[in-house]
């Protein structure tokens, strides 16, 4: 187990064409996220989880909502169908509580606090690795329940391309196309196309019926272009555009809207790798563009543009300790955005702030043993200092069973919603501060791969919001749970299996507080105490099967638990088939038993669906 964590750490900086195989055993597949460089899931003692880009393929995902379901402790809310906005629950925390990267790189909207998790393109993906508890010691703000990083393909070994074109449910239609090709000795460059389009079905949703469908569609680019200056410096240029439109149900009108929707992000970086130091800076820019449009009134434009400047440093000091530091420099602005309130287009109160960092953490391995501790300090002009730590262990007792232990803090700054919008926001709100701890047992065999984990979390100051016209309010919530996940085979089909048991409740801490009773020791709104996961694969010659279930029990729409949204059943159907060499034919049935269910009050979900999709690979 004692490898050289520096070179864990320069391979991070590398083109690789690297995907995760099957036959990899837990402690040595590859991660990034958990501390800013590469280490092996056996090195890291916090929680994580990889979909791969043959997951991505097998059971023909189309968003990462759906990708991100397949994943123990994730729960899923979306007012309607594929196109439609989107929440997603980590181990019990919120969307604004999770940060989202792309290759490293943060992503989403200073407005709503989230990213757009139904624009965000799967074209070129690699893998999305989750990483589960606070991780604000090394990302800052907002990594209360977990980090997300959208990681795509980087270098090229060779020469080579896909395209595929699908056909589905609801008129959908899809096309997309790729290549991957080296420059000369030293350079490559990746780019990936996609677009998609569906009439889709009637989400129905709030108030006065809207008797229409509501569909969507989108247009995905993603590219990358690197080089190798010399064997110890390269340099890259990636990013994705995202353009789409989709068709919603707002609150209370009969009258169709629309939402228009613009996403890109871009970044430069430059490397050095040395043979005891390596370092990385990088410059990003991206936008979270959203108009609000078709309604009977003008609809809010609300637009984030995000600079960012990213130094990452990692020394190895021996075989067993290295140190890890770095500067992070974020500069959010929301002065494009325009704000729909009783008649009249308003502005937010303020339109910009600056947030800067520095960071250190220090890693010990030995044959058995794993630790790691962090801590970092942000200074946000609008909030002022917020400093942050994270401890962690690991422990092999033999090489089939593995202790982890882990704690940290964590806060999350308001948002501008959330401070200044007309209706609802407060300016005097308070950020949210979190409290975690997570100990798991790990079992590895030939057999099977087991993780018990239980954690708690302590979170002060949630920003709450009870009711449409009420004002925000601050109050403390408290989440237990228990994640037990498995990976096993049964003759020739493989098994991979989930159960989340989450204990949540929310109380009121502010004075004077209106009525604090009718949501204190409630249960946080859209989670559910109870979810099972069962994915099973099948492979026989150039067929493949994959059958997925999910079960998400009762949960309340409301802060108030007033709403009761009933549990369900959800079964998909994946087939594929390898033609030729080059041509692969898949099909899929969505919703395989037609459940009719709500993940949202209100919010009709799709029927059963049938999709067909032929690529060709060159």
């Amino acid at each position: 187990m004692n490898r050289s964590i520096l070179a864990m750490a320069m391979a991070s900086l590398l083109p690789s064409t690297y995907s995760l195989a099957q036959d990899v055993s837990v402690d040595e597949t590859m991660v990034i996220t958990a501390n800013r460089f590469e280490q092996s899931v056996g090195q890291v003692t916090a929680t994580v989880d990889i979909v791969t880009k043959e997951q991505i393929d097998n059971l023909q995902i189309k968003s990462l909502t759906e990708a991100l379901a397949l994943l123990p402790g994730v729960q899923i809310s979306q007012n309607g169908g594929r196109g439609q906005s989107s929440s997603i629950f980590i181990r019990g925390t919120a969307s604004n509580q999770t940060i989202v990267l792309y290759n490293g790189v943060r992503i989403g909207s200073a407005t709503t606090g989230s990213a757009n998790f139904s624009a965000i393109p799967l074209s070129g993906v690699e893998r999305i690795e989750l990483v589960k508890g606070a991780r604000a010691a090394v990302y800052g703000a907002d990594a209360i329940g977990g980090v997300i990083n959208i990681i795509t393909s980087s270098g090229a070994v060779q020469d080579s391309g896909t395209l595929q074109i699908g056909v589905g449910t609801d008129e959908y239609r899809q096309g997309a196309a790729g290549v991957s090709s080296k420059v000369g000795e030293n350079s490559w460059i990746n780019m990936f196309v996609n677009t998609e389009t569906s009439e889709g079905f009637d989400v129905e949703g709030t108030g006065p019926a809207q008797p229409d469908k509501d569909g969507y569609s989108r247009q995905d680019l993603t590219f990358e272009v690197g080089t190798h200056l010399s064997p110890e410096w390269s340099a890259k240029f990636m990013g994705f555009y995202h353009t789409g439109q989709s068709d919603y149900e707002a609150y209370n009108t009969t009258a169709p809207d629309e939402q228009e929707s613009k996403l890109f992000n871009y970044a430069a970086s430059l490397s050095y790798i040395g043979e005891r130091y390596s370092s990385s800076l990088s410059l990003s820019t991206n936008s979270d563009d959203s108009n609000n449009t078709g309604g009977k009134d003008p609809g809010s434009h609300l637009v984030t543009d995000r600079q960012a400047l990213n130094w990452i440093n990692t020394y190895q000091v021996s075989n067993s300790v290295a140190l890890h530091a770095g500067v992070d420099l974020t500069k959010d602005s929301v002065s494009d955005s325009k704000i729909w309130s009783r008649n009249s287009y308003k502005k937010y109160d303020g339109t910009s702030r600056k947030n800067n960092a520095v960071f250190a953490s220090v890693f010990y391995e030995n044959t058995d043993l794993q630790l790691e501790a962090s801590i970092r300090h942000d200074d946000n002009e609008v909030y002022g200092g917020n400093s942050t730590w994270q401890l962690g262990a690991g422990y092999f007792v033999n090489q089939h069973w593995r202790l982890i232990a882990s704690g940290g803090t964590a806060f999350r700054a308001p948002t501008y919603n959330e401070l200044f919008w007309p209706e609802f926001g407060k300016s005097d709100l308070k950020p949210e501060e979190s409290l975690s701890f997570e100990a798991g047992v790990e079992f590895f065999s030939t057999l099977a791969d087991v993780r018990l984990v239980g954690y708690s979390n302590k979170i002060t100051n949630l920003v709450s919001y009870q009711s449409k016209g009420e004002e925000l309010k601050n109050s403390d919530a408290t989440i237990r749970g228990i994640e037990l996940s498995s990976q096993f085979e049964t003759g020739v089909i493989s098994h991979s299996v989930s159960l989340d048991f989450v204990d949540h409740n929310n109380k009121v801490n502010v004075a004077g507080f209106r009525q604090p009773e009718d949501i204190q020791d409630k249960e946080l709104s859209r989670r559910a105490n109870f979810a099972a996961k069962w994915l099973l694969s099948y492979e026989y010659n150039d067929w493949r099967g994959d059958l997925s279930y999910q079960y998400q029990g009762r949960r309340y729409d409301d802060a108030k638990n007033t709403i009761e949204l009933d549990p369900y059943s959800l079964v998909n159907f994946t087939l594929a088939y390898q033609l030729t060499e080059q041509w692969k034919l898949r099909t899929k049935v969505e919703n395989l038993f037609n459940a009719q269910y709500q993940t949202a009050d209100q919010y009709e979900t799709q029927d059963r669906a049938y999709y067909l999709s032929a690529s060709y690979q060159f």
